[in-house]
């Protein structure tokens, strides 16, 4: 079975090394997640009935150390050029503080049926997500863009060639010729 390749892995990497990757990211978000909680809050603030305001920092501290720790196997060419940026750390910032919670607190079932109970518009879930998304993603685009910027253009180049399949830069990486 092909792997679409905007899910392709980088090269040169073994299953093992790609589950690691999976793994620190998960380890990151969880100390991420009940570090802060821990930290500012306790830990019983992270429990469905309290307020959700406890939940949402810990979520932006889970979501900094979560992206931080993909962005970092992205620069060393473990995990995948597009997984690690975008699909790892929101499927990991998506189950991780749940299944947290359900761990330490058990399922909060009434609190996930009111917020499937009506779903066509629910701002909380949107504040929810935004908090558990747009820090990761701001840091990680801050932290590819200053990796980026110290390098020049052919170590950027080097880099891609090293870490990215032929196929891969071929379909999104390399400039197309525009030469009539």
């Amino acid at each position: 079975m092909n792997v679409p390749l905007g899910l392709e892995p980088f090269v040169d990497q073994s299953p093992r090394d790609h589950a690691l990757v999976l793994l620190v990211g998960a380890l990151a978000c969880l100390v991420g997640y009940v570090g802060s909680a821990a930290l500012f809050f306790g830990v019983g603030a992270l429990d469905g009935g309290g307020p959700a305001g406890p939940r949402r920092v810990a979520a932006v501290f889970a979501s900094l150390a979560c992206w931080a720790a993909y962005t970092v196997a992205f620069v060393r060419g473990a995990g995948g050029p597009v997984t690690d940026v975008l699909a790892y750390p929101i499927a990991t910032v998506t189950v991780v503080p749940v299944a947290t919670r359900w761990i330490l607190f058990g399922p909060a079932w009434a609190a996930l049926r009111d917020r499937l109970g009506f779903f066509l518009f629910r701002p909380d879930l949107l504040v929810d997500a935004a908090v558990l998304v747009v820090p990761g993603v701001a840091l990680c685009a801050s932290l590819l863009t200053l990796w980026a910027s110290r390098l020049g253009e052919a170590e950027i180049r080097e880099w891609q060639r090293r870490h990215l399949s032929a196929a891969f830069r071929e379909a999104f990486v390399e400039e197309a010729d525009f030469e009539e």
